[in-house]
């Protein structure tokens, strides 16, 4: 026997209504559509669905509030009513879980042809979901997190079993299809590590190179080498693969195979051009690349010590100074300069600044985009520039896209910078950039 919706009076409609419908998504609970729902258990004799679960969407909330999460998950909601457009049938049933509003459930209904065609797609439609929803949820989450978000996409199928109630059993599937998701996003974190390893080993990534300008002049000073992974994988972006080596504690034995890789591509370096490295601060402390070892290396490529400047990263905290000042006098004693990078991005600037008094000074493309109609961005970046002088240091900008851009940091006295406007990151040795613009 069917079992139906409670009837509700008049005065309860309003409290009882958010169990059938939710407002903000402008989607159905399963309970709203739960007739539907039993009558594909009851004309297939089985039941299949796909989940979609947003777990750090709880954690957002948390540290960002509840209209930084309403916006997050109807900018998702709205992402999945496309796919389910596009990759799902009109008879199947898209509804908001009644009491995880961070989860979605998709139940499949009979196919047109075979019944038991659903049996053998449900994983490769699950995969397709992920596939067009991860990066998505991606872009999305990273400003908030700054961190490798993955969506749990599971499934689940169950066989109707007249000893018990359609209801159980339907919750029973939505249960078993996010514990499926969970165990799936599992796999791939595992997988995602194994493959990172694989690409170690084997060094399958290659550098790319952005002319760094002077802003008067336009003459080209030298070249930041970028790390970029294998194409046509999740690690082609350098975010996701630095992120994901962070995560899987992989920093430490990627940045040195980059370091490597990005010294061998500058091998014989014009000797008036420096070359930028990208470096983690803990692998300054390699002993196998230091003091002798580093300067056996520099020899072999042909790369004098003076051209080289290690941009160390601003993002992570260093711990203690004095250990890294040492380690870095290895590295200062045969002529490499120190960079601060992402400057304004990390835990406390001012303070590396006076602690290593760095070469140069990286300011983060943050503090660049939009600068020309930005007043607070103007002040900051100038202080930046009248601090460097005052210290020694050098000061380049990242990001320069507009011309607009690039006339204010000029009138701002920002000696040297790097960006799309003049020059994109190519796999060709020392690019040359664009002087008309």
């Amino acid at each position: 026997m069917s079992e139906k919706k409670p009837e509700l009076s008049n005065v309860n409609v309003s409290i009882h209504e958010g169990f059938y419908y939710d407002r903000m998504l402008k989607l159905p609970t399963v309970i709203r559509e739960y007739d539907k729902v039993e009558r594909i258990l009851n004309e297939l004799q089985y039941m299949a669905c796909i989940t979609v679960q947003i777990e750090q969407l709880s954690r957002i909330e948390y540290q960002y509030g509840s209209n930084s999460y309403s916006h997050l998950l109807t900018a998702i909601t709205n992402i999945l009513k496309n796919i389910k457009d596009r990759e799902f049938r009109g008879q199947d049933i898209f509804v908001v879980d009644l009491y995880d509003a961070d989860t979605f459930v998709i139940f499949l209904s009979a196919p047109r042809e075979n019944r038991t065609q659903l049996v053998y797609h449900l994983e490769d439609i699950s995969e397709r979901i992920r596939l067009r929803l991860e990066k998505e949820v991606f872009n999305l989450l990273y400003p908030y997190l700054k961190e490798y978000c993955r969506p749990n996409i599971g499934y689940a199928l169950e066989i109707k079993n007249p000893m018990v109630s359609n209801m159980r059993l339907i919750r029973q599937l939505v249960r078993n299809s996010k514990k499926m998701g969970e165990f799936t996003a599992t796999k791939l974190n595992y997988t995602a590590r194994y493959s990172l390893q694989r690409i170690i080993i084997e060094q399958d990534m290659h550098t790319v190179f952005q002319p760094i300008v002077d802003l008067n002049t336009l003459e080209v000073i030298g070249y930041e080498a970028l790390t970029r992974g294998p194409a046509n994988s999740e690690f082609s972006s350098p975010v996701l693969m630095f992120l994901l080596a962070a995560e899987c504690g992989l920093s430490f034995e990627l940045d040195r195979v980059c370091r490597r890789k990005a010294l061998e591509r500058a091998r014989n370096i014009d000797t008036d051009k420096k070359i930028f490295v990208n470096t983690l601060h803990m692998t300054i402390h390699d002993p196998e690349f230091r003091g002798m070892y580093l300067k056996e290396l520099l020899d072999d490529l042909q790369l004098k010590p003076e051209n080289v400047v290690f941009e160390i990263s601003e993002k992570l905290a260093i711990d203690n100074y004095d250990l890294f000042r040492g380690a870095m006098k290895d590295y200062t004693d045969v002529g490499i300069v120190h960079a601060g990078d992402d400057m304004g991005t990390g835990y406390s600037d001012l303070e590396r600044i006076m602690e290593l008094n760095p070469g140069y000074l990286k300011v983060d493309i943050s503090f660049v985009q939009g600068i020309d109609k930005s007043f607070m961005k103007q002040e900051i970046v100038k202080a930046m520039v009248n601090l460097s002088r005052n210290i020694g240091s050098q000061v380049i900008v990242e990001g320069i896209e507009t011309k607009a851009e690039f006339e204010t940091l000029k009138r701002l006295g920002v000696p040297y910078g790097q960006g799309f406007l003049f020059a994109k990151p190519s796999r060709n040795l020392f690019p040359s950039i664009k002087t008309h613009f």
